[in-house]
C-alpha cells in the first residue's frame, strides 16, 4: 500500500479559476467541499498556486484520510508578510484535534484545541522561521497522542527545524486518529488564510519524513492506451476523461459491466525529476443497482499493478490510489518511466 494519502498541486481545476463557492463542480479531486472563494494562479508543469482576494477562511475539506494516529502534512507556501495565520487544522470523527500555525515571526508551531485564534494552545514550535517574500516547503510529522503520548517535528525546505515529544497533540480523548484536514478554516479572527500569501503542493502521507522540497504535478491524459473498452459518450475515450474541472455527465465514458473491461491512458509524462509516487485519480459513478467496483491501475512495459476493487455509488465519486515503484521494475519510477506510462481503469468482477 502507498505511503501517501493526499497529494494535490490543485491542477486538476480550472487554469486561472477564479472558484466561487457556488460552483463546487471544480472539485473533482481528493477534496469534497470549501465555503467560500479562492483563486487559482498558474506555476508550471500542472502545478498551481491557491490564494485569497482578501483575507478569509475557505474551509477546504480533505476526503477521509482512513484513521490515522501519525501522519505528515506537507504544503508549500509563499508567505507575503509578517501576519500570524493559521492554515491547517486537524479533525477526527469527534472532532477538532488541532491546528497547524504559522506566527507573525514565520515559526511554523501546532497547537491543540477545539477553537481559538493564531497562538492559542501551542504545544510544539519550529526553531527556523519562514521568511517573507520567499516560498518554503513545510512538512509536519504528527503523532496523535492524549497527555504525554504525542510528538511533533517541523522540517523546512526538507531540512529538520526542531523535534518535540511527551507533549499533549489531541486536545482530549478521542481525538487522537485523523480522519481530515480543512485547510483555510474559521477561527474567531475569520482570518486562516492571508490576502497576498500563496499556498501549494499539498501533500500527506504516512512514510518516513522529510519526503524533501517536492511539487505535485498534474497531468491530464491525452491519448487514449492499448485499450479502449468503454463507450465514449462522443470522440475519443481520452476526450471524455481529460477535463480539467469534471463536468460529470456531459462527457464521460460507459461500461456495459463487464468485469476485465478497461480504459488505459498516455499521458504527457515529465522530464527532469525524481519521482516520489505516481498517483491515478477517477471520477466515476455506477449506472445500474446492485454492486459495481473500479480497479485502478498503472502500467509500464508488460506489466501492471492495480489497486483493490473500489465500490462505486450512484453519484459520483473520486477514486485515488498511489504507486510508488514502477511496475516492471519494482523500483522508484524515472521520469521517463512515467512518460512511458499507461494509466487505467478496469471494471471489478
Amino acid at each position: 500500500m502507498s505511503d501517501f494519502l493526499l497529494a494535490d498541486g490543485f491542477g486538476n481545476l480550472a487554469d486561472g479559476a477564479h472558484v466561487a463557492a457556488t460552483d463546487r463542480s471544480p472539485l473533482g479531486s481528493q477534496w469534497t467541499s470549501f465555503s467560500d472563494d479562492f483563486v487559482l494562479t498558474d506555476r508550471s508543469d500542472g502545478r498551481k498556486w491557491l490564494s485569497v482576494a482578501t483575507s478569509r477562511a475557505i474551509d477546504l475539506t480533505s476526503k477521509n484520510l482512513g484513521g490515522i494516529s501519525t501522519v505528515a502534512i506537507c504544503f508549500r507556501v509563499f508567505r507575503a508578510d509578517a501576519t500570524a495565520s493559521r492554515p491547517i487544522q486537524l479533525v477526527s470523527a469527534a472532532g477538532r484535534i488541532g491546528w497547524i500555525d504559522i506566527s507573525a515571526a514565520g515559526a511554523v508551531a501546532y497547537s491543540n484545541g477545539q477553537y481559538g485564534l493564531p497562538g492559542d494552545s501551542v504545544v510544539a514550535t519550529s526553531s527556523g522561521t519562514i521568511p517573507t517574500d520567499t516560498e518554503t516547503f513545510v512538512e509536519v510529522r504528527i503523532t496523535l497522542g492524549d497527555d504525554t503520548d504525542g510528538a511533533v517535528s517541523f522540517y523546512l525546505n526538507g531540512v529538520l527545524s526542531n523535534t518535540v515529544s511527551g507533549i499533549d497533540t489531541a486536545y482530549s480523548g478521542g481525538l487522537t486518529v485523523l480522519q481530515n484536514i480543512i485547510f483555510g478554516t474559521v477561527l474567531l479572527s475569520g482570518a486562516s488564510l492571508v490576502a497576498g500569501w500563496k499556498y501549494g503542493d499539498i501533500i500527506i502521507h504516512t512514510g518516513t519524513s522529510p519526503i524533501g522540497d517536492v511539487g505535485v504535478y498534474y497531468r491530464p491524459v491525452d491519448a487514449d492506451g492499448a485499450d479502449s473498452d468503454f463507450t465514449p459518450s462522443a470522440g475519443a475515450n481520452y476526450q471524455c476523461a481529460d477535463e480539467i474541472g469534471p463536468d460529470e455527465d456531459t462527457t464521460y465514458n460507459e461500461s456495459d459491466g463487464t468485469a476485465g473491461h478497461r480504459d488505459s491512458f498516455e499521458t504527457p509524462g515529465v522530464s527532469g525529476m525524481s519521482v516520489l509516487s505516481v498517483g491515478v485519480m477517477v471520477r466515476a459513478r455506477k449506472t445500474d443497482t446492485g454492486a459495481a467496483t473500479l480497479l485502478l491501475g498503472a502500467v509500464h512495459g508488460a506489466s501492471e499493478d492495480q489497486s483493490s476493487a473500489k465500490a462505486l455509488t450512484e453519484a459520483y465519486l473520486t477514486l485515488t490510489e498511489f504507486f510508488d515503484v514502477c511496475p516492471s521494475t519494482s523500483a522508484a519510477w524515472s521520469a521517463e518511466e512515467v512518460t512511458a506510462a499507461e494509466l487505467s481503469y478496469e471494471v471489478g468482477a
